[in-house]
């Protein structure tokens, strides 16, 4: 069941809010939007924002829904958010895992994504779920913080650059 969730977590680079934009999309009896899905711009001949549907090679038409578009809406322009490098969303993951910084992250639906698949839009950045800093064992006795990545059901990522939409605003 889709939700209504704010995804953008923040900036590495700084950035104290997303690049928010208007993108056209079809009557919302035609295609309902939560805030937070994944977005396509493939609809009615790549001039729509529609939820992700497939695994596909996404070039400049990744976009993040800023709003919900209900089923009695109209067709027009509503807000979405256009992932800029080091834009920082959390996502749920299809399968909890031990996500490492890096890890190649794939479409599973709107609203979540996979560790494994063909096209990967986005990159594993978070490292909330790994374990907390080594201590020096010659300089600062303390416990050892061991190396294990705990397992997680969300994921804090970065899209693509070449995917996202913020290819295709840069010319």
């Amino acid at each position: 069941m889709a939700t209504n969730q704010a995804r953008w977590v923040g900036n590495l680079f700084g950035a104290t809010e997303p690049l928010v934009v208007l993108g056209k999309f079809a009557a919302g009896s035609t295609q309902a939007i939560k805030r937070g899905e994944i977005l396509e711009l493939t609809g009615n001949t790549n001039t729509e924002w529609v939820p992700i549907d497939s695994d596909f090679s996404a070039s400049a038409n990744i976009a993040i829904a800023n709003e919900e578009v209900k089923a009695a809406d109209l067709a027009g322009y509503y807000e979405i958010i256009v992932p800029r490098p080091g834009d920082i969303f959390e996502y749920d993951i299809a399968t909890a895992a031990a996500t490492a910084v890096g890890t190649a992250l794939y479409y599973s639906d709107s609203e979540t994504l996979a560790a494994s698949g063909s096209n990967a839009i986005a990159k594993a950045c978070g490292q909330e779920h790994y374990p907390v800093k080594q201590y020096h064992a010659a300089s600062s006795p303390g416990s050892d913080a061991g190396t294990t990545i705990r397992s997680d059901s969300r994921v804090r990522c970065t899209f693509n650059a070449a995917a996202s939409y913020y290819a295709a605003l840069q010319g």
